[in-house]
């Protein structure tokens, strides 16, 4: 985060995310709206990188918060909008990486090791290494059924193999009810027919720590880095106010879908729609062709500096225009076109140039 003195000495920070903004818009204005809330934002924000990537620090984010439901089916709704989002603007291979916020963290905590055995454990299950993740537990005297539990979840794959895990004992009652709410998750999932673009990760958690439920970031194959991420936050938005309201939500970087789009050879389309310029020395004729260029779907525009007609057709060949056209004192008189591309120019009704250009004479 970027963070410094005002004049008065006073400390300030760029906005890092957009998750802390909703949640003051919510708790200040939208007391009294129906819920859930369900917003979208796209702004820019700052984050400080010390990275060997390439990697803004300033970026657009394009987000959504739903706000006041706690369900699966809210989990589900972003998920599903996720994916859609990210197919829409047409990319292939969509792959979200889902885990749970607290999920690692309170099965460690029961183990009752230090500090630096859970950050061993932690890259362990980062890098998928049982072998040495089985060793460090027997080192530590993990309990065994907790030692079964870890390899279990460190081996699955997808939200219907966690099923099959389950811890005895009440230390382990949150870690159960954290597996069951997955569990409802993959059928919400199974609904919109996006399960298979879900992966379960155990090791996934969030430097974040307002997250407290489902986390998960979005990719595509041979980029490097997410896309996006989100998760659900039922203790944020109290925060800023008296408002105990369950939240989720992802947020998306426009600048890293660009990337993934053009490394997956996708072509922005580009304008195929006609630009004219219009110029005349009789205003309301020009205003009154400019009108009907733009009523059949053209982009006209309007000769507004009165300098000569060779200056606007330079103009607008520095602005890639398609015509300049000069009007008289009527529309029934004929015009002049100028073809920029082609340097040419001819003499010839308005209607048959509009006719010509795909529009109605």
């Amino acid at each position: 985060m970027f963070k410094f003195q005002d004049f008065d000495g006073k400390l300030l920070a760029l906005r890092a995310e957009m998750t802390a903004p909703v949640a003051r818009i919510v708790t200040t204005r939208m007391q009294s709206a129906p819920e859930p809330i369900r917003l979208f934002y796209v702004n820019n924000v700052f984050r400080y990188n010390q990275s060997y990537l390439n990697r803004e620090r300033e970026f657009c984010q394009a987000g959504v918060e739903l706000v006041g439901c706690n369900t699966s089916e809210a989990d589900g709704e972003i998920l599903a909008l996720l994916i859609s989002s990210l197919k829409q603007v047409g990319l292939k291979e969509v792959r979200i990486d889902l885990g749970h916020a607290s999920l690692l963290k309170d099965l460690l905590d029961t183990a009752e090791i230090d500090k630096q055995q859970k950050v061993a454990i932690q890259a362990l299950l980062a890098c998928r290494d049982s072998v040495g993740l089985k060793k460090l537990m027997e080192q530590n005297s993990f309990p065994s059924n907790l030692r079964e539990a870890f390899i279990e979840l460190s081996c699955c794959r997808t939200l219907n193999e966690l099923s099959s895990v389950s811890l005895s004992g009440s230390k382990y009652d949150k870690a159960n009810k954290q597996l069951e709410s997955l569990a409802e998750l993959q059928e919400t999932l199974n609904d919109y027919k996006v399960e298979d673009m879900v992966f379960f990760d155990f090791s996934l958690t969030k430097k974040i720590e307002y997250y407290t439920g489902m986390v998960f970031e979005a990719s595509v194959p041979n980029l490097g880095l997410p896309l996006g991420s989100g998760g659900r936050y039922d203790k944020f938005i109290e925060k800023f106010g008296k408002l105990d309201l369950p939240a989720t939500g992802f947020a998306l970087e426009i600048g890293k879908l660009l990337q993934a789009l053009t490394a997956q050879g996708f072509e922005i389309p580009k304008n195929t729609r006609t630009k004219v310029i219009v110029a005349s020395k009789f205003r309301n004729t020009a205003v009154e062709a400019v009108k009907t260029l733009r009523e059949a779907g053209v982009i006209a525009s309007l000769e507004v500096t009165r300098r000569s007609l060779e200056k606007t057709i330079e103009y607008g060949k520095i602005m890639e225009t398609d015509y300049v056209v000069s009007v008289d004192s009527s529309l029934e008189a004929p015009v002049t076109v100028y073809d920029i591309k082609a340097s040419t120019s001819k003499k010839v009704t308005f209607k048959t140039f509009l006719r010509d250009l795909g529009g109605q004479p």
